[in-house]
């Protein structure tokens, strides 16, 4: 991969509209940007929604050019007009590659070789280009520059399908959300599991807490989910959410990554309406030969950097 020179982050401002639907993302907001501001530069986008990290474009690993997915999501909040509306304020801010697959950023995981995993459902096949198995892969290869991509089976019933709420790299070390406590996960896990160590024979994997929330029964909320950090080439940030395993999932996370500052970040209100730090954001690598254009300081995205 050739050097990219700047990280920057990527989050979603507390416009009266995303208010409406997220009021706590109020209170949230201010301490998530002041904790990323301390490492990189940050990019406030306008927009509907703040789950950037599902919609907003991908990368790609060689050029640094962006891809725009297909978000049609059927969960949540998300209405044909919600999504329109994200759909357009992400087609303003990113006038980029149109990558022609329904999925969600959130079900993109990179490996420490470049390797793809992702959660496999078959809306991604029926409803992406022709719905093709090879051709949705060849999308996702053209879009992310990688060479090889692998399927993990997903839960039953499990209606959103995003693999950052169940694993993340961090270098060489694959950190799972521990979830033994049901037997029927526990068996998923290690399904899961033996398909990547077809790919890393030596993984290094670490279970981090998972702590249902016994207020949501319907299964949206996060809170509890601490794989769902987000991790940055100068540090690494970590839900926390006032439970006893907070400070047992910094120090998992500090023993994987001895170089870096791990930052606790209080999540609790925010991931009762579905996800965490990584969730709500999105790091794009820059260098002074491959800007994306909408990436420019004072570009369309990021006309304040």
């Amino acid at each position: 991969m050739k050097t990219m020179r700047q990280e920057i982050i990527c989050i979603a401002a507390p416009t009266p509209r995303v208010l409406r639907e997220y009021p706590a993302y109020g209170e949230f907001f201010p301490r998530l940007q002041a904790a990323l501001a301390e490492f990189h530069s940050v990019c406030v986008l306008e927009l509907p929604d703040i789950w950037v990290r599902d919609f907003l474009p991908l990368q790609h690993r060689q050029t640094g050019a962006l891809s725009r997915l297909l978000f049609r999501p059927r969960y949540a909040n998300y209405t044909a007009k919600f999504t329109a509306e994200i759909n357009a304020a992400v087609r303003r801010l990113f006038p980029v590659r149109e990558c022609m697959v329904q999925i969600d950023g959130g079900n993109i995981l990179s490996g420490p070789d470049g390797t793809v995993f992702c959660l496999k459902g078959r809306r991604i096949f029926r409803q992406s280009a022709d719905g093709e198995q090879e051709i949705v892969e060849d999308e996702l290869f053209a879009a992310l520059g990688e060479k090889k991509l692998v399927w993990l089976p997903r839960e039953i019933g499990d209606k959103i399908g995003h693999i950052d709420g169940f694993m993340q790299f961090i270098g060489d070390t694959l950190f799972v959300s521990d979830e033994r406590f049901d037997p029927y996960l526990e068996r998923l896990l290690w399904k899961r599991l033996e398909l990547v160590r077809r790919v890393y024979w030596d993984l290094k994997f670490r279970f981090l807490p998972c702590v249902p929330d016994r207020a949501d029964p319907g299964g949206l909320s996060a809170r509890g989910v601490y794989v769902n950090f987000l991790d940055t080439s100068k540090a690494v940030f970590v839900p926390q959410y006032g439970l006893e395993a907070d400070l047992e999932a910094i120090r998992q996370i500090q023993a994987a990554a001895p170089g870096k500052p791990v930052i606790g970040i209080e999540c609790a209100e925010i991931a009762r309406y579905g996800g965490a730090l990584h969730c709500v954001t999105k790091n794009y690598w820059l260098d002074d030969i491959s800007r994306p254009a909408s990436l420019e300081p004072g570009g369309s995205a990021c006309p304040g950097l």
